[in-house]
């Protein structure tokens, strides 16, 4: 019975243990929640902003004019990059990430460019061929890594090295939804709707020197409002699994502390009845 106890008494300690630990964790993912969510609110405003001058821009292209950002590059395969995280204890953050690469993602047609750690050791056991260089980005992330990150691929872009260039992310709906999301950087699918103003507009010096001078700062402007977004999905989502892991902590804790005070209980029953038994020998 003593035994018995003991072990009960163990597992309560345990349980307590862990629940500090959790308790933190949950503390931790809710700082970086309202830190990462305030930027995210101030900086889609102003990438909505940019993309609706990008697409204006390309809507006033004449018929005769092109440009590089339109059409498919001249490569055999998709570059596509892959925001997941460096650590666990996400609930399903990474996971939905997975099952959605694995479903949309063709391993014969697409390269892929994880960034996190979690994401790389997945697409590398997968199969599909990664690139590994700015894997530790979501480390420590601002907007020049995101600026390194966005050169990187304009170049390759414009001197074809791949077909088409794509991000997987996770949108942020609410604290409680986030959705696996796949998004086409190049080439930009224009989606202008031309609307007659009365008036010619006037671009200085010209439509299409502004598109290149623009695209690169959209570009970079859209990552890190994606990186900004999978940020926010990733600690809201590890805030959500550390408060059910402290619910169920309690629930533990409250079955097992029932548990112990019954066998306490019938420990000291067992005594006195042990006690009267020999009295009347």
């Amino acid at each position: 019975m003593a035994q018995a106890l003991n072990k009960t008494k163990r597992r309560i300690t345990s349980v307590k243990s862990t629940k500090k630990i959790t308790e933190a964790m949950e503390l931790v993912a809710t700082v970086k929640l309202k830190k990462f969510r305030k930027v995210m609110e101030r900086n889609q405003y102003y990438v909505k902003e940019m993309e609706n001058v990008i697409f204006h821009l390309f809507g006033a292209l004449d018929a005769n004019e092109e440009t590089p950002y339109l059409n498919e590059g001249k490569g055999e395969k998709d570059l596509v990059v892959v925001i997941n995280s460096n650590l666990g204890l996400c609930a399903s953050y990474n996971s939905n990430i997975f099952s959605f690469v694995s479903k949309n993602i063709s391993k014969e047609n697409s390269i892929i460019l994880p960034i996190g750690f979690k994401g790389e050791f997945n697409y590398n056991k997968e199969g599909y061929e990664v690139i590994s260089d700015y894997v530790r980005m979501v480390d420590k992330f601002d907007y020049d890594a995101t600026e390194k990150l966005g050169r990187h691929l304009h170049r390759e872009f414009l001197h074809g090295k791949y077909r088409s260039i794509k991000v997987v992310y996770t949108k942020y709906v609410n604290s409680l939804r986030f959705e696996p999301t796949l998004v086409t950087l190049f080439p930009i699918i224009n989606k202008e709707e031309k609307v007659d103003i009365g008036y010619a507009p006037i671009y200085d010096p010209n439509v299409k020197t502004l598109i290149n001078e623009l695209v690169p700062i959209y570009l970079v402007s859209s990552l890190y409002q994606k990186l900004i977004e999978s940020q926010v999905s990733e600690q809201a989502s590890r805030r959500t699994a550390m408060e059910n892991a402290n619910d169920n902590a309690d629930e533990l804790i409250d079955k097992l502390t029932i548990e112990y005070n019954k066998a306490r209980q019938a420990s000291i029953t067992q005594e006195i009845l042990e006690v009267v038994a020999g009295q009347q020998k």
